[in-house]
């Protein structure tokens, strides 16, 4: 099956890139996908492009871990941790080692040979018998390689860890948030790759999910199986199919490698399998199951039944002629007994041209001879009347048509939906209209809800899709639509509703503002108001020394601050200057640019501890002081005293040993005050104690 794709699909993080004839100008990056398990973290990860590839093969790659929350909060000393300093694809002999354990996995082979082999001629023989061959066509070698080596990585978890673009992190905490970073240790003198990043939330476990819509038909010996894999398309990268003959008793599979989705550019959200039964006749179990970036099978999707039965060789006629009691359109037909044989039902279909037929009037209709009025009939009528057959097949009679005359406008349109992506390509899709006699449709625009809006298809548009192209980098966040419908004698409807479509983010936020500075006793200080953007997630600091060998580190995360913000490092235990900056990161992941940085110090305004408990009582003939001493660098002990009502003043000198001291110079009746300072050799001091009072 996968002979069918005509172009090389790479899986990213869930994002298929093309590479075709028409070079694309990419900035080359390591784009990074996670997953999350009970108790592991699972990360995969690739460049972008071949080139990045065949160097970071040769230099490889080193991991980081970043711990942002825990306990229900977010740290504000995120935890970092290498997890590896250098992963680089493992020798080739231990690719043959891991290939002679499990002969199975083709991919192990196929990728060893896109990274080691002297040579990689897809068209060689080597090659040819294997089932990938015909996935890539008409590239060059090393984009061969860059292909299928990332495709059996994204097949096969054991190709993933030796390609040395895996990590298993089995180190987590229930409850923790972790920031993994994937950096490239290719010198950027060589080329400078973009860090890939992913966050993950350790309780953010959820099982694979089930193969969207799965539905099946027969047709002329065939089962067409279709499902829809756009939806879980950063999910899935390939499908694999089985079918039942015994009624879900056992399974036999039908594909022989896993059927690849198609690129997001595809136009149909729906994916084809083509089972052949040939003669087979009876009720067929049909069921998918989906494989992700990560080498796991997804759970299987509910069996979907298709029954096989015998063909019809009857084709019906009618006979249409207006209803004389009310004036409508009354259609006819007759069935004789013989014909019946493999005939289901019967469904009526009205046109407007004898071309495309939108309207059904009738189906399941009883096969036998009948006749159906038709109360809503348009100014022309093309009708014809369909055979059902038991095995899928519609024979349709030849086509009638009656015209009458219409004078009621339509309906305004309604279910309006949309889509847009990066480039402002907007496809947007509604209810078509149950009238008749629809002509077409207009398409309007404008910028704001209830504002002018302007038209911008040329002429009424049968289809009942458009496809517009805006501008993405503007300010207004959103566009909006209305659609009209025209009627074949002119008559417009109302509006539909306006349909409101969000453009995708490209434009960063605007950077917040570092505000007044100072250098604090508590350390570094500065005041900084937010970014003045309305979809900003996170406001981030980030220091460095004053060294040019230290490189920026984050050291404070804010979540939706408001107003003016004041922030202290009071983690700075030296008065040597550090850098600070702020970037704000919006809802779309993308960063302001930096502020200018500033340059802070913590203040030294050399107060110092004192001492402690300092405490007075009497003895005979003196008068005893008692205290307890900081622990710190060498000082001096200076006891103040005071008699009566004199001012305090320097009495005595002791060194810092003492915590001790005795007044023999007292006399009765006399009240006598006492403080003590603590002065240090560096300078400093403390300030003094609190008065200790006696009367002798």
């Amino acid at each position: 099956m996968l002979n069918r794709i005509n172009l090389i699909y790479i899986l990213t993080l869930g994002i298929l890139y093309s590479i075709n004839a028409q070079d694309e100008v990419l900035i080359p990056e390591i784009k990074v996908l996670g997953k999350v398990t009970e108790s592991e973290n699972h990360l995969r990860w690739a460049p972008n492009n071949s080139l990045s590839w065949d160097l970071l093969r040769k230099y490889g790659y080193k991991v980081e871990r970043i711990t942002t929350f825990r306990n229900g909060k977010l740290l504000d000393n995120p935890e970092k941790k290498w997890l590896i300093n250098k992963l680089l694809p493992k020798p080739e002999e231990e690719w043959g080692k891991a290939f002679d354990a499990d002969t199975s996995d083709m991919y192990i082979a196929v990728a060893a040979q896109a990274i080691y082999g002297t040579s990689f001629d897809v068209s060689s023989s080597s090659m040819n018998n294997s089932p990938l061959a015909s996935i890539v066509h008409q590239v060059k070698e090393r984009e061969a390689r860059f292909s299928y080596a990332l495709f059996g990585a994204d097949q096969s978890k054991k190709v993933a860890e030796l390609s040395g673009i895996s990590w298993t992190d089995r180190e987590i905490k229930k409850g923790e948030r972790y920031l993994y970073r994937v950096y490239s240790l290719v010198p950027d003198s060589i080329e400078v790759i973009k860090t890939g990043k992913v966050l993950l939330n350790t309780d953010d476990v959820k099982p694979l999910p089930k193969p969207w819509n799965v539905n099946a038909f027969y047709r002329e010996g065939q089962v067409h199986i279709v499902w829809n894999w756009f939806v879980l398309s950063d999910v899935y990268n390939s499908y694999w199919v089985q079918r039942s003959d015994n009624n879900g008793a056992s399974y036999t599979d039908l594909t022989e490698v896993p059927f690849v989705q198609p690129s997001k550019d595809t136009p149909s959200p729906n994916m084809l399998f083509v089972d052949t039964l040939g003669s087979q006749t009876g009720d067929f179990l049909y069921r998918i199951k989906g494989k992700d970036s990560f080498g796991d099978w997804g759970p299987y999707s509910p069996p979907y039944k298709v029954n096989v039965k015998n063909s019809m060789n009857f084709t019906p006629k009618i006979d249409v002629k207006e209803d004389e009691i009310s004036g409508n359109v009354r259609v006819s037909w007759e069935i004789k007994e013989n014909e019946k044989i493999g005939v289901k039902a019967l469904l009526l279909v009205r046109g407007e041209n004898d071309k495309v037929f939108k309207d059904t009037l009738s189906k399941n209709i009883p096969v036998q001879t009948g006749d159906f009025l038709d109360i809503g009939p348009g100014p022309s009528n093309y009708y014809k009347l369909g055979a059902l057959g038991e095995t899928g097949d519609i024979n349709w009679s030849l086509v009638s048509f009656y015209q009458t005359i219409d004078s009621i406008p339509p309906d305004a349109p309604k279910g309006l939906i949309a889509t847009i992506d990066s480039l402002g390509r907007v496809d947007i899709e509604w209810d078509e209209n149950i009238e008749s006699d629809i002509l077409g449709y207009r398409v309007y625009r404008s910028n704001e809800k209830n504002g002018q809006y302007a038209q911008v298809t040329n002429k009424e548009i049968k289809a009942i899709s458009f496809q517009d192209s805006i501008s993405i980098k503007v300010l207004n966040k959103k566009i909006f639509y209305k659609v009209l419908a025209i009627d074949l004698r002119g008559n417009p409807s109302n509006f539909s509703d306006p349909l409101e479509v969000a453009r995708p983010d490209i434009i960063p936020p605007s950077a917040p503002l570092i505000g007044k500075t100072s250098n604090t006793s508590k350390g570094p200080s500065f005041e900084w108001y937010p970014s003045a953007s309305n979809d900003v997630m996170y406001h981030l600091i980030y220091r460095k020394g004053a060294s040019k060998a230290e490189t920026w580190e984050l050291i404070k995360e804010y979540q939706n601050p408001l107003g003016k913000q004041t922030f202290t490092d009071s983690s700075i235990v030296t008065n040597q200057v550090h850098y600070y900056l702020m970037i704000a990161v919006d809802e779309s992941g993308l960063e302001s640019i930096p502020t200018k940085p500033v340059g802070l110090h913590s203040y030294d305004n050399k107060v110092r501890a004192g001492v402690k408990d300092l405490k007075i009582s009497r003895k005979e003939n003196a008068i005893d002081l008692d205290w307890v001493s900081p622990i710190s660098e060498e000082f001096f002990v200076d006891i103040y005293k005071s008699i009566d009502n004199e001012p305090i003043r320097f009495y005595k000198r002791l060194d810092g040993v003492s915590s001790k001291f005795t007044d023999n110079e007292v006399k009765d009746g006399k009240v006598y005050s006492y403080r003590v300072k603590v002065k240090y050799k560096e300078g400093g001091s403390s300030n003094y104690s609190s008065k200790v009072e006696l009367k002798y």
